[in-house]
């Protein structure tokens, strides 16, 4: 009977510290994607222009593929919509006009990125 009891126990401490990890990745994760975001938007509104990151080719397309490894103005455009969607969903303004201006901002750079070349 002990022994069963000493599994139970070490069975329990082994699930809870896989719970642990997992929890703490997962909130790493997280931290790391909102940081990404709010540093790509600090660095579009300072300086109207794509962050650095966005115009370099993913390491794959460099590596892999055969097409041209420049980043299209589709896909940047791409990225600025989908921190625009972020930011209609996150919930990290103290208020809705702080989120309403960030997106009138956005949206004023879309629209002059639509008329420029990034490649």
């Amino acid at each position: 009977m002990d022994i069963l009891a000493v599994f139970v126990l070490a069975s329990l401490i082994g699930a809870f510290m896989i719970v642990r990890v997992i929890l703490w990745t997962t909130n790493r994760a997280a931290e790391s994607a909102v940081t990404r975001y709010f540093k790509a938007s600090e660095h579009i509104l300072e300086t109207g222009e794509p962050p650095p990151e966005w115009i370099a080719p993913p390491l794959h397309r460099r590596i892999f593929s055969t097409a041209p490894a420049a980043v299209t103005n589709k896909e940047v455009l791409e990225r600025l919509n989908d921190l625009s969607r972020f930011f209609e969903q996150c919930s990290f303004f103290e208020d809705e006009w702080t989120r309403e201006q960030m997106l009138a901002q956005l949206s004023t750079i879309r629209e002059r990125w639509m008329k420029s070349d990034f490649a």
